[in-house]
């Protein structure tokens, strides 16, 4: 939607990206007054409606300024990240609808205040410098707009003012409330390379593109007000003083090589997408060859060495006064020679004499059946006692102490991991119960227990992510927290404390939380989701995970065919009434989608492939195909063979077709991609049923999957084909599958109720369970 309002003519054009997130109306109308009172510039707002709500607030306002604008919806909420994506897409369509010169993008918050001639001196300075992109100090302010904390933001963050384009990968100096750029960056930056969770910014990005195809430049002078309040996505912050006090107490182990080896991910991810990107600008004739200034990027874009040059940044960092920098590149320096290190053990294998060693046990072990004792000599090396620490199981023992400290209970929620990238569909269902308690008003502490969390603000912003509009707004991220328990010595608790565990190891955590510290509640609440003791072979992880299972625990079990399969295993906590609910699959965002018209071309057929999970039956699958394909004589004019899961090399199969491994589709893309499959094969032999089969039948696939104990999901559509998990089987449910008819839309409306109770009332019960026991927060009250 556009205003009425006509621009001046003559001046430059600037597009203003307005990102819209349940803006406070005060601080909107102040930031809106600053951008229609710049100086000299014709300007139109590109504002994206990013919580879907404040469009209205934003529309009164703008017309009564008379600002030009146009609004950008969108069907669910936005990220910062993708709603300047979002905003930085539809400047383009509005330039690219404008005759003569390009105009330039401005990048705007909905808090801050801008000085009247921030545009002004940024395109001053663009046409003075020939740089691709400006940017500014900012002044630091309290809520109220006025009271002056910082006269400088990049005094108060030490930021370095010339970092370069591999300095700019140590630490981005560039805030995207104060960056002007020319349109030949947005078309270069677009689309924002994927990332899971948000671990880089777009102001970042949209720098590093600036950086290597024409300059970056600095206004010393803040033209920008930064509103500091509880609401920030990134705050202000001295991050030296962090670094310094941060590196008395810093140990140089596994841990601390992993957090550094995060920092390093990101830099080289972003290096190699931007290198990707800049040889395909030059390709299709967005970028001239020579625009290209991208050397400094070698060390990221090396297979292997490189280190010595974050070794040269950290010794010029360190001399120049920029001590936090050169810790940083200090720690890419250390991660590099770690990877190097970690290479070359890898690619030389044991050592010689373990070689040597182990071969000769083999030999004993044929004849005569024993190994001789070590030759007694003076000079024999004897091996030191193995510690029982490493032979122990680590994972069941918590590593924190509970610090009893806060004065209301809370729900404390076992988790492997909090990292975004890390997450599996396990996780984000106990991430869902959690939140969905937090918004019935509770208090409840996320627990990883297993790997630290690598940066603490992608982890909550990916969890927040997840609450409705509706759920914020009262408060329920505000009762949420998350704690590491391996980086974290204590983790805060009250003794009437809840736990919910979420994995075999994770109940005996929580059984042993409770006995040692003699909490109030003595049982656990046992989020079971598949029968765990399967996932190993008979042994010791067999065993604990069996033994969880004997512990005094409240269970919650994903479907009623989970249920169902424990009572056949004789458990009697599996009762009938034992809490069930079933997958949280959207189904109409897979139902509804339209399926393309039939066509001429072969038919797709897509595998679930995960070749590194044996449930998965990867094996199983690919014979099963091989077989099918050689029965219906098919060949590549009939049928196009993909994978999608986890990435694999492509396989070779009979007749000269070829598995063509796609990998991880991005979630955006996953349902309409769906839409464009006609058969589908998803394999897992365990009692708990996997979302893709349910997924691809609400698509209109027809999908061959296999039954185990009571799971047969073919009862919930005929879409579905149910088979024995053997090879012959499997090909004959394929073959049926394949000479069905198009699914039809009454198949793809599945009905999850029969697999369980749906997510909130399944919370609403679990919330009538625990209400006696923990305490809603009084902010709720």
């Amino acid at each position: 939607m556009t205003s009425s309002v006509s621009p001046s003519i003559g001046q430059p054009n600037v597009l203003v990206v307005l990102a819209l997130y349940r803006p406070n109306p005060i601080y909107l109308m102040e930031q809106l007054t600053s951008i229609a009172a710049q100086r000299d510039v014709r300007l139109r707002l590109v504002a994206v409606v990013a919580d879907t709500l404040s469009g209205p607030l934003f529309e009164e306002q703008a017309l009564e300024l008379g600002l030009d604008y146009e609004i950008v919806h969108w069907s669910h909420e936005l990220d910062a990240v993708r709603a300047f994506e979002a905003g930085i897409s539809q400047a383009i369509v509005v330039a690219d609808q404008m005759s003569g010169e390009d105009p330039l993008i401005a990048l705007c918050d909905q808090d801050d205040v801008w000085h009247p001639d921030r545009l002004k001196l940024g395109i001053e300075r663009l046409n003075d410098s020939g740089a691709q992109l400006v940017h500014s100090d900012a002044r630091l302010v309290d809520a109220d707009g006025t009271t002056e904390l910082k006269a400088s933001m990049f005094s108060f963050e030490r930021r370095h003012r010339r970092p370069g384009l591999r300095g700019l990968l140590y630490r981005n100096n560039i805030t995207g409330m104060t960056l002007l750029m020319r349109m030949s960056v947005a078309r270069v930056a677009l689309p924002f390379p994927a990332q899971s969770g948000v671990h880089f910014y777009h102001d970042l990005w949209l720098g590093l593109v600036a950086q290597a195809t024409g300059g970056v430049e600095l206004i010393k002078e803040p033209l920008v007000d930064y509103r500091q309040h509880g609401g920030n996505v990134m705050g202000a912050v001295d991050r030296e003083t962090g670094w310094l006090r941060g590196l008395r107490g810093a140990r140089l182990n596994t841990m601390w090589l992993r957090r550094e080896s995060a920092s390093y991910a990101l830099a080289r991810y972003l290096a190699q997408s931007l290198q990707t990107r800049l040889l395909d600008a030059v390709e299709d004739g967005r970028l001239a060859s020579d625009a290209v200034k991208a050397r400094t990027l070698q060390p990221y874009l090396r297979r292997s060495g490189g280190g010595l040059k974050h070794a040269f940044d950290a010794l010029r960092l360190l001399v120049t006064g920029h001590a936090g920098l050169a810790r940083i590149a200090g720690g890419f320096f250390l991660v590099n020679s770690a990877r190097t290190v970690w290479s070359v053990k890898k690619a030389l294998g044991p050592s010689l004499d373990d070689v040597l060693a182990g071969f000769d046990k083999r030999l004993f072990s044929l004849s005569p059946g024993v190994s001789p004792q070590s030759p007694k000599l003076s000079d024999a090396k004897t091996k030191p006692a193995k510690d029982f620490t490493s032979l122990a199981e680590t994972r069941k023992k918590p590593s924190w102490q509970m610090e009893f400290s806060t004065a209301a209970p809370a729900l404390n929620i076992l988790v492997p991991t909090l990292n975004p990238t890390e997450v599996f569909a396990g996780i984000v269902t106990a991430v869902d119960i959690g939140l969905g308690l937090a918004t019935l008003g509770y208090n409840v502490r996320f627990i990883a227990t297993d790997l630290p969390i690598s940066s603490a603000v992608a982890s909550r912003g990916f969890l927040l992510q997840r609450l409705s509009g509706d759920a914020r707004a009262t408060g329920a991220g505000d009762r949420v927290s998350l704690h590491c328990g391996i980086q974290q010595d204590t983790v805060p608790a009250h003794s009437g404390d809840l736990f919910l565990a979420t994995a075999w190891w994770s109940a005996h955590i929580a059984h042993e939380l409770i006995s040692d510290n003699n909490l109030d509640q003595e049982q656990f609440y046992y989020l079971i989701q598949d029968f765990e003791p399967n996932f190993y072979p008979w042994g010791s992880e067999f065993a604990d995970a069996s033994a969880s299972y004997e512990l005094n625990f409240v269970p919650i079990f994903n479907t009623t065919l989970l249920r169902d399969y424990f009572a056949l295993q004789g458990y009697g906590f599996a009762a009938n009434d034992a809490l069930a609910f079933h997958p949280a699959i959207d189904i109409d965002s897979y139902a509804t989608n339209t399926r393309p018209g039939k066509s001429e071309g072969p038919r797709r057929l897509a595998l679930y492939g995960r070749p590194e999970v044996a449930r998965n039956m990867y094996p199983s699958a690919i014979e099963a195909l091989a077989e099918f394909i050689e029965a219906e004589q098919l060949g590549p004019e009939d049928i196009e063979l993909v994978s999608v899961g986890l990435a694999h090399a492509p396989v070779s199969l009979p007749r000269g077709l070829q598995l063509k491994s796609l990998g991880k589709l991005p979630y955006e893309q996953y349902p309409s991609y769906l839409c464009s499959v006609d058969l589908g094969l998803s394999l897992m032999y365990s009692p708990h049923p996997s979302h893709p089969p349910i997924e691809m039948a609400a698509s209109g696939v027809r999908v061959v999957t296999n039954e185990f104990g009571p799971k047969v999901l073919s009862e919930l559509t005929t879409a579905i084909f149910s088979a024995n998990a053997s090879t012959p089987s499997l090909v004959e449910a394929l073959r049926k599958a394949w000479r069905a008819p198009p699914v039809t839309q009454s198949e793809r409306n599945i009905d999850l109720s029969q697999l369980g109770l749906g997510q909130s009332e399944m919370l609403h019960m679990l919330s009538e369970e625990i209400g006696a026991k923990l305490p809603k927060s009084k902010d709720n009250e």
